[in-house]
């Protein structure tokens, strides 16, 4: 039973990893942007830059209304000049 559990886990986590990435592609001020998610156990992670504070901002809304998501942990970086 543990081993499907963690299976389950591991494929929400990955569909939870695409359903954020496709919510950046969809801004347009993060579509352009490498932004790494990564997902564990319905927590999510992002790394990278974005261009200002507002879409920093942004991106941590948009993660949190993915269905699964239990929370985010933004280590965005607003890009400098």
């Amino acid at each position: 039973k543990e081993a499907t559990a963690e299976a389950r886990a591991s494929v929400d986590d990955a569909g939870i990893t695409v359903a954020v990435n496709a919510a950046l592609a969809g801004d347009p001020k993060l579509s352009a942007l490498k932004i790494d998610v990564d997902t564990s156990n319905g927590r999510v992670e992002l790394k990278g830059s974005a261009p200002d504070d507002s879409s920093r901002r942004r991106a941590s809304d948009l993660a949190k209304a993915v269905k699964g998501v239990v929370a985010v942990d933004n280590r965005l970086v607003v890009a400098k000049g």
